[in-house]
């Protein structure tokens, strides 16, 4: 064990149960969002993909702020490169569309569907109501560092989970990189989990 970690022996086996209870035999989807940063953050791109890896969003759009400066330097984005792309409202149907009917997979969805709220609020348009299932949570008690301060289990990036269940994390910081790299981690505990049945 490492030094300042605090594990949880039971964690992988009931976080197993925990996923396979959540998704199995369920349809679901992987969203992502890029923003504009910390501060009333918009989206500026946004990927959804299928539990089969099929995309069925993978838009950048014009947001209405300007993006921080730190954001820039995570995700490259710049407004310069969004000057020519269209707002949120003309991909809002699209996205609707490929969140309805399923349960809808975030790494870090309260952050994610914060972002989805603002940018729906700035256009005046209806804020979804959203089957949402945290993957970092879930990760969060898989990986069993208990944080003392927060009387809960440590966050982990997910670079962290990509390299527990061997996931290449591909195109880290856009919106569709990081939904295949969840969809990957997601894939993997679901087949741990089928394989600890047997």
């Amino acid at each position: 064990m490492e030094a300042g970690r605090s594990f949880s022996p039971g964690s992988e086996a009931s976080s197993l149960k925990a996923i396979r209870d959540a998704l199995e035999r369920r349809r679901y989807v992987v969203l992502d969002t890029e923003t504009t940063g910390l501060h009333e953050p918009e989206l500026v791109t946004v990927a959804v993909v299928s539990a089969n890896g099929e995309v069925l969003i993978d838009e950048r759009v014009r947001p209405g702020k300007c993006i921080e400066a730190d954001a820039s330097r995570i995700t490259g984005i710049t407004d310069a490169m969004l000057a020519d792309c269209h707002e949120f409202p003309a991909i809002y149907p699209r996205l609707l569309a490929a969140l309805t009917g399923s349960r809808v997979v975030i790494y870090n969805a309260a952050y994610d569907l914060k972002v989805l709220a603002n940018t729906c609020r700035r256009y005046g348009l209806l804020v979804p109501t959203v089957d949402a299932w945290c993957a970092m949570e879930w990760y969060a008690a898989m990986h069993g560092e208990w944080d003392p301060r927060r009387q809960a289990y440590r966050w982990q990036r997910l670079s962290v989970a990509a390299e527990r269940f061997g996931i290449p994390e591909l195109e880290a910081h856009s919106a569709l990189g990081d939904c295949r790299t969840t969809l990957g981690v997601v894939d993997a505990a679901l087949r741990l989990a089928s394989s600890s049945e047997t």
